[in-house]
């Protein structure tokens, strides 16, 4: 079942990535929360569908040419530890950020039903869904 959810999260990724943002919710559980509050920039807390359809416009405002790009999955049982370069220009300021973060996605039943980001370590991603740096299988 881990396995599954790692390609779970890959599918969000390579939909992301190619743009397809109308078949993003198909992911996630109706009830799913998206916490980002520990973001450095737009930190907020998304819920239900209506909250990943938010998100994803929030996304589109606020950045041009924004990319996210997967480092690493772990498999972390019920979850996945995932890390990313993110990178895009503010559409208001043209400040251009790249920067790597890690988050853990839950899954239940096939489906997304949290999404913690944020996390500035690996480390402390991992270390809150109890595994160390050897713990964690990597699925790259």
């Amino acid at each position: 079942m881990s396995q599954e959810n790692v390609e779970i999260v890959r599918r969000v990724y390579a939909l992301w990535a190619s743009r397809q943002w109308s078949v993003i919710p198909d992911f996630f559980s109706p009830d799913v929360e998206i916490d980002l509050s520990r973001n450095v920039f737009n930190p907020d807390v998304y819920h239900g569908h209506s909250g990943v359809e938010r998100y994803l416009r929030v996304v589109q405002e606020v950045w041009d040419d924004f990319q996210v790009v997967p480092i690493e999955f772990s498999d972390a049982g019920r979850g996945v530890v995932v890390t990313v370069t993110i990178s895009g220009r503010g559409k208001g300021s043209g400040v251009e950020v790249t920067m790597e973060v890690t988050s853990i996605w839950t899954l239940q039943d096939s489906k997304v039903v949290r999404v913690v980001g944020g996390y500035r370590d690996r480390a402390d991603a991992l270390e809150a869904v109890g595994l160390s740096e050897q713990d964690a299988h990597a699925d790259s």
